[in-house]
């Protein structure tokens, strides 16, 4: 399954690559929103993990550009983040990610929320 991280922060790029690679996902790397559209375009990911505030583009302006673009607009969109009060969680719901994570994460969580969307986006 191919899975596509946007995140500014190096060291959750080489977390979520190591964590994801191990449990068997092909992994496409951003360290933006911008540069994430691009690689979404290019890679065709089964789902994506979007970091909320990042330069360039941010998580919702992504998320935004992402369900605009077909056949992108329906693949599920996991939002990691810092933020972590309900009404973070319910305005990231609104702008259109299926699924909210809280930094720092478990790996077991991170992997298993994947398989979640992506089994509620092909059913």
């Amino acid at each position: 399954m191919r899975i596509l991280a946007v995140d500014d922060e190096e060291d959750y790029r080489i977390i979520i690559k190591d964590v994801l690679e191990s449990a068997g996902y092909e992994v496409r790397l951003a360290p933006d929103g911008e540069a994430g559209l691009a690689a979404a375009k290019d890679f065709n990911p089964e789902a994506v993990l979007v970091d909320w505030m990042m330069p360039k583009m941010d998580g919702e302006h992504f998320v935004q550009a992402l369900r605009r673009e077909e056949p992108l607009k329906s693949v599920p969109i996991i939002m990691l983040t810092v933020k972590q009060t309900a009404d973070d969680e319910l305005e990231a719901l609104h702008f259109g990610v299926d699924d909210f994570i809280v930094k720092p994460f478990q790996a077991s969580d991170l992997v298993a929320r994947i398989k979640a969307v992506v089994r509620r986006a092909r059913a």
